[in-house]
Formats: C-alpha cells, structure tokens, sequence
C-alpha cells in the first residue's frame, strides 16, 4: 500500500473515532446525528479499503442514505413536541474534547507502535482479493429473480416514511 493510500486510510479511521466522539458526547441531537453520518462514511472507506465493495456499498444505501435521513426527519418532525431549540448549546463539549484530545496524545505512540506491526505482517494475496469483483450476481439477482421483492420492499418503506410524517404532524 502506497503512503497516500496509507493517508488516507488514517484520516478516514480519524474521521470515524472522531465523529463517534461527538455523535457520544454532543448534547445537541442534530449535530449528533450529523456526526453519525460522517462515522458511517468513515467506516464505508475502510470496507472499501478492506476490499468489501459489496459492505461499503450497502453501508451507503442503507446507513449514510437511509438510516442517517430518517433520523433527521425524525428530528425535524418532532422538534415541536417538546419545544426543544436546534441552537448549538455553546461551551458544554469544550472539557469532553479536551479530556479526549489528552488522552489521545498520550496514547498515539503506542497506536503508531501498533500500526507499524500490522503493516509489517499484511495479508497473502490481499491486493489480489480486494481487486475481484464480488457484487456482480448481488446485483444480477436484486434485478433478474428478486426485483419484485424489491421493488415491494421500497414501496412498503415509502408508505412507512409517509405514515410516519402523517403521525408527526402538528394537529
């Protein structure tokens, strides 16, 4: 693995720890979830980095487009019920991102220790296998034998999505 593939692969494992951090710590739901999603982006480049195309595909589809969107219209549909603010709440995750920040300082060397024996050890014909392509007959049986199932299955979550948004709203 070349030294960018290698940046990269550690600003994403960055972006991931680091936006779990605050989907944790934050106190204000939204910028929580928003968190989340760049977690799920984050790990959706380690499963491509790991040759899982098919993985890194469905965290996509599934985290980052479906369950990332539901929550936020969860959030913004129901906000009127308890009259809560979406304003940022200020100072209150300045002492959690410090606490976290020292810690990690403290624990980087041992973490680039650790890094250095893994990458001295890779896998046998890892690059061979990251290479294949493994979603083809996914794809082909989504769209060839099981395209009215699926085709039902997104009907049947439109209609949730709309139930959900009739529930939510203000009488």
């Amino acid at each position: 693995m070349s030294r960018g593939l290698q940046l990269i692969l550690v600003l994403s494992q960055l972006l991931t720890l680091g936006s779990a951090v605050l989907v944790a710590l934050h106190p204000n739901i939204l910028y929580a979830s928003i968190s989340l999603l760049f977690t799920f982006l984050g790990v959706t480049v380690m499963f491509v980095y790991a040759g899982a195309d098919f993985l890194a595909g469905a965290q996509v589809i599934v985290y980052v487009g479906g369950v990332t969107i539901l929550i936020l219209f969860a959030i913004m549909l129901t906000q009127w019920l308890y009259q809560v603010s979406l304003r940022d709440v200020g100072t209150k995750i300045v002492v959690p991102v410090l606490i976290g920040a020292a810690v990690l300082f403290f624990l980087l060397p041992g973490l680039k220790e650790l890094g250095n024996i893994v990458l001295t050890v890779p896998p046998e014909k890892m690059e061979e296998f990251a290479a294949l392509p493994k979603t083809a007959l996914i794809g082909q049986a989504l769209l060839g034998n099981y395209v009215l199932a699926f085709e039902g299955i997104t009907i049947l979550l439109l209609g949730a999505l709309v139930g959900a948004v009739w529930i939510a709203r203000p009488k």
